[in-house]
């Protein structure tokens, strides 16, 4: 203590404990909030080539071959690409496509639904998909060569 100095008595205010504990309190909310956000998802992203053209189905294509042979028609299904990124939430994952374009994918909610995600094929299509894990979204990304695109979209995390 000084001599001379005057003494200060500090008062407690009722009002200033409660906003501090709020102060606090918000502050654990966005550490919980953080680390949920830092979480990845991995997604399998395949692009492949369907055309009318012999020569089946390329065999890293099977499963995809199998979920889509009911509903379009070809006689080939070649994979161009195949891309696992592991993104955190609201992040936002750019894969090239062969003519030049790009598909964006940004995962924006994990539950137990699965991931719902953004999705932008440049010039395409722009859309919100929910995929459990291990489930392909499968979009088609407009005409290629003698033939069409195709994007298979996957999350595949650990539960």
């Amino acid at each position: 203590m000084i001599l001379g100095a005057p003494t200060q008595t500090r008062r407690f205010h009722p009002l200033r404990g409660w906003a501090l504990l709020l102060v606090c309190a918000l502050a654990g909310f966005g550490a919980v909030a953080s680390a949920e956000d830092a979480e990845e998802v991995p997604v399998n992203v395949i692009v492949v080539h369907t055309s009318d053209e012999a020569g089946g189905v390329d065999p890293r294509a099977k499963d995809l071959d199998a979920k889509l042979k009911g509903q379009l028609r070809y006689n080939r299904m070649k994979v161009l690409r195949e891309e696992r990124v592991n993104l955190k939430m609201d992040q936002v994952g750019t894969i090239p496509l062969p003519d030049g374009r790009a598909v964006r994918v940004q995962p924006l909610h994990k539950g137990k639904q699965g991931v719902l995600m953004a999705v932008d094929v440049e010039d395409t299509v722009k859309l919100d998909a929910r995929a459990p894990n291990h489930h392909k979204v499968v979009i088609g990304a407009g005409e290629y060569e003698d033939g069409n695109l195709a994007i298979s979209i996957e999350p595949d995390y650990a539960e």
